[in-house]
């Protein structure tokens, strides 16, 4: 993936490294207060919890293996312009800094797909009541699984692995970069549709459930923050990128680190408003402490209209007590009618004293 000839670097070294741990730090805020929020909500973390913490270890093992070998990319970048000389020691290191290129793209796609199977698991809540939406979310898990496995496999190995002679002949060929590029492009182009098959569950789901407008274009709109994941995908392999010239690593890279943050930070969203929930129920817990035993007795509508209402097609019902959800976030509230009625001390319902 690299020859020696026209290498230039289109990100300073001391900015990608101010970003990069900007970045860093500041998804880990983000993941501390994901976390901080199941605590306080469910006393427990869930399937989707551990992924997302899985994805920011993933991409911090990424930057320091970056802040640790970056160095010898940038020392490419001004031997190629002639700024300092070519040592002897330069191409053993070289050699070592290519071999972590395979690995990182590794990482990279790993720590991306654990935020994307992090959301399948938070919707799957949401569609594994409806048959037909069930059968879509295997659909697009099977597809994102499809895609993760074709972009792992199609990285060019023998260009990170193959030994630095391999790596300075054979590598700046033609064909090599036609086919890196034909990659690169390609794995973007899964990424991208995996996202909008991904945020396709909640929109369909959603848009079939009986809650307000209003609440679902909030909702909706919370979810559509992944078109952000989108653009730092094609900014990554597009911009400034030719089909016959071998994309720079260092722009390659940074904005690899970019779009896993921002998934990150993107997937932890939701917990704001599983917060503003959280606060909202504890409040009215406080109010309800003490009860009056004389307030009225609840009673379900018997109306079969008022049924119907309450209980459309497309609602979604929570889970049973026993049964432990894959997702916490309760961004559906399924509500049912009641009726209230009044009765006098010593009349019965039918109107008889008794």
């Amino acid at each position: 993936m690299a020859g020696f000839d026209d290498q230039h670097s289109r990100i300073p070294e001391n900015v990608f490294l101010g970003l990069l741990w900007s970045l860093t730090a500041i998804s880990f805020l983000f993941v501390v207060f994901r976390v901080y929020v199941q605590f306080t909500s469910f006393r427990r973390l869930f399937i989707d919890d551990f992924l997302v913490i899985s994805a920011w270890i993933i991409i911090l093992t990424a930057a320091i293996i970056w802040h640790v070998k970056g160095k010898v990319l940038y020392e490419l970048y001004a031997i190629s312009a002639g700024t300092k000389p070519l040592t002897p020691d330069f191409l053993p290191r070289y050699n070592v800094f290519m071999r972590y290129n395979a690995p990182f793209q590794i990482l990279f796609y790993t720590g991306l797909w654990c935020i994307k199977f992090s959301f399948m698991a938070f919707f799957y809540r949401l569609s594994s009541k409806v048959k037909k939406f069930r059968i879509w979310w295997f659909v697009v898990l099977f597809c994102t699984a499809a895609v993760y496995i074709a972009s792992i496999g199609d990285i060019e190995y023998k260009c990170s692995l193959g030994g630095l002679e391999y790596i300075i002949t054979q590598c700046p060929q033609l064909h090599h970069i036609h086919y890196e590029n034909r990659s690169f492009w390609a794995n973007a182009a899964g990424d991208i549709l995996t996202d909008l098959m991904i945020l396709s569950i909640p929109f369909i789901v959603l848009w079939n459930t009986r809650i307000s407008l209003r609440k679902k274009l909030v909702l909706l709109g919370m979810f559509s923050m992944t078109v952000v994941i989108m653009i730092s995908a094609i900014i990554r392999v597009a911009v400034g990128m030719k089909y016959d010239r071998q994309i720079n690593i260092d722009w390659l890279c940074f904005w690899s680190f970019v779009e896993v943050d921002i998934a990150i930070i993107v997937s932890c969203v939701p917990s704001l408003r599983q917060l503003f929930i959280t606060t909202q129920s504890e409040s009215s817990a406080g109010k309800a402490s003490y009860p009056n035993t004389y307030e009225p007795m609840l009673k379900k509508s018997n109306d079969p209209y008022t049924q119907d209402k309450s209980h459309s097609v497309g609602d979604i019902e929570s889970p049973s007590v026993d049964e432990v959800p894959m997702s916490p976030l309760s961004i559906v509230h399924v509500r049912s009618d009641y009726e209230v009625t009044s009765t006098a001390a010593g009349v019965s319902e039918d109107g008889r004293k008794s």
